[in-house]
């Protein structure tokens, strides 16, 4: 069986912490080479992993898309590289598998989808939450009727702020929380209602850090139903990360701390045979 080759762009905390590890778990995938502008945390990153080949310098993306061998490209950089990353990388023919936030707006975004397009290659979008084993298992509850009509999702994601300085920049990042870890809780609220959004409502303000960008949001967003979706996210939260889902249903609702509890409670009384597998 022939692996897909990997080429992997930074050395940040996301390639180190989540996708590096990961791919050493699939056995269909080998990192090929990995790219970014620091030599010494390249080497570090290389031998921590295995990586036989690197690229750097300023033009890092140019030469790992242009690497033959490779045949996907993983954008695990800074927001304001995303769009440019893609576009090359869809050019030499790569497919692209791009960390979130997607771009730092619409505009970036509907850019990088027309680069896969033209080029016909593979456009991946790296959101991570829809396959916590805790969300896919409430995804089956809500299909099965386990706790009637779902009316009202609650998420929320905080924790004291970001790793690097470029985050705390709009003009680098996109926005502050509500770009950074909204896109997580908004996308879990849609993945598990199945529905189009129709309306959608934010507040945004900086109550804790000198910083230009929002450190706490909150988002409500109605579906198509009549269903509402609201997204809490923190930048100004002690206490480490607290990831939370609740869902509510006119026979029950379900309650997800993945971070505290590690693990998902269930209140219903729908009947037997739509509750008889939780």
């Amino acid at each position: 069986m022939r692996k897909v080759k990997v080429g992997v762009l930074g050395y940040g905390f996301v390639q180190t912490t989540f996708h590096l590890p990961c791919y050493l778990e699939i056995p269909e995938a080998e990192v090929a080479a990995i790219g970014g502008r620091r030599r010494d945390a390249l080497e570090k990153t290389a031998k921590d992993f295995g990586i036989p080949k690197i690229y750097g310098g300023e033009d890092f993306i140019e030469k790992i898309c242009s690497d033959p061998e490779i045949d996907v490209v993983d954008i695990g950089l800074p927001n304001f590289l995303h769009q440019k990353a893609a576009e090359i990388a869809a050019e030499n023919g790569k497919h692209v598998i791009c960390e979130k936030p997607l771009a730092r707006n619409v505009d970036e975004a509907r850019a990088m989808l027309r680069a896969v397009e033209k080029y016909g290659v593979i456009g991946c979008y790296a959101e991570n939450q829809v396959f916590i084993p805790q969300i896919m298992r409430a995804k089956e509850m809500i299909q099965n009727g386990a706790i009637g009509d779902v009316f009202w999702l609650r998420s929320r994601e905080a924790h004291f702020g970001p790793h690097s300085a470029w985050f705390w920049k709009p003009e680098l990042a996109g926005g502050g929380v509500l770009m950074d870890m909204g896109c997580h809780s908004v996308e879990v609220i849609r993945y598990l209602l199945g529905k189009k959004p129709v309306e959608a409502n934010a507040w945004a303000a900086t109550l804790v850090h000198d910083t230009e960008g929002e450190d706490n949001s909150l988002a409500l967003i109605r579906y198509e139903g009549g269903e509402l979706g609201q997204s809490e996210n923190s930048w100004a939260a002690h206490g480490g990360l607290d990831l939370r889902y609740e869902v509510y249903g006119s026979d029950g609702a379900i309650f997800i701390d993945v971070t505290r509890e590690t693990g998902i409670r269930v209140f219903t009384v729908a009947s037997e045979d739509k509750v008889g597998y939780i």
